[in-house]
């Protein structure tokens, strides 16, 4: 079901990535069920690649600003046509997408022995959520913000991401005088990872919202 409908017809959009770097604009010009077209507006559109990700914002004074996200089907110079389209509500689009999740995984202050499986050296970690930009964990041991470490983990059964992350903020987990809440900022240092990581954000949220309907 498309989160959008005709009112939005001949509106502005900005197309934008995960990471909300604008890479074109463009004018709504078909909405159907599962897809939305985008014509060109004041010159040629990029060309993107088929299932590339991507946000739209899209403007309208009467209905409301709009975000939402999507996949490429097609792509020319006039025309952009998205499919599976999934509106991203107020609180995701500031916190830049963010993604409920119930994930493990390890830490250690070097890749070396993250990759050496050396594991009396890896600590533990929960992550509880998590975005293009970082990651909010829950642990029982103390980090100091400003700390750069690495830290690997699953998305699925086929992809893994070993990372360098930061710590820039903690809370206490209420309930539990043992844990910590800690939000992590990513840097990555391959456009690979990030991209993973984006094409696993995407494919949770629209999972999440399948069974919201």
């Amino acid at each position: 079901m498309n989160p959008i409908d005709d009112r939005y017809i001949g509106n502005v959009c900005e197309i934008r990535s995960f990471s909300n770097e604008l890479i074109g604009i463009g004018v709504i010009r078909e909405v159907g069920e599962d897809f939305i077209t985008i014509g060109a507006r004041d010159s040629e559109l990029r060309l993107f690649n088929t299932f590339q990700k991507i946000k739209l914002n899209i403007f309208n004074s009467k209905v409301g600003f709009t975000v939402i996200i999507c996949e490429v089907l097609a792509s020319t110079r006039k025309m952009l046509r998205v499919v599976s389209p999934i509106k991203i509500v107020d609180h995701e689009r500031r916190q830049g997408f963010r993604v409920s999740v119930d994930l493990h995984a390890r830490i250690s202050i070097s890749r070396e022995k993250l990759e050496s499986g050396d594991y009396e050296d890896l600590q533990v970690v929960w992550i509880k959520d998590m975005s293009i930009c970082g990651l909010k964990i829950h642990s029982d041991r103390k980090y100091i913000l400003g700390q750069v470490v690495w830290l690997t983990f699953e998305l699925d059964e086929r992809t893994k991401l070993t990372v360098k992350a930061q710590f820039v903020r903690d809370t206490d987990v209420e309930g539990d005088g043992d844990m910590r809440e800690y939000g992590i900022k990513l840097l990555f240092d391959r456009e690979e990872d990030s991209d993973k990581l984006c094409s696993y954000l995407f494919k949770a949220q629209r999972e999440q919202s399948q069974k919201i309907r």
